[in-house]
């Protein structure tokens, strides 16, 4: 049993790893998109930061993780 809560989080911290570097790869493009913006521009876009869907793409993926990887802790105590 212990031998599959470990492959279980093995294989849910690859998938959160694999889909991080997937935001990360479009936030990079994005970035290199808007290398010639006014300030004006980049005050605009740091203030729909707060509103971006990779941010909330990444909360999404680390609170999966985090609540799975409790539960399975949770259950191996138990």
């Amino acid at each position: 049993m212990f031998t599959v809560f470990i492959i279980i989080a093995i294989i849910l911290s690859i998938i959160a790893l694999i889909a991080t570097i997937y935001v990360g790869k479009d936030i990079n493009k994005t970035i290199a998109e808007r290398e010639n913006d006014t300030p004006e521009d980049e005050l605009a876009r740091s203030q729909e930061y707060e509103k971006a869907p990779n941010l909330r793409a990444l909360s999404i993926i680390y609170i999966i993780t985090f609540v799975i990887t409790i539960a399975l802790v949770v259950i191996f105590i138990l």
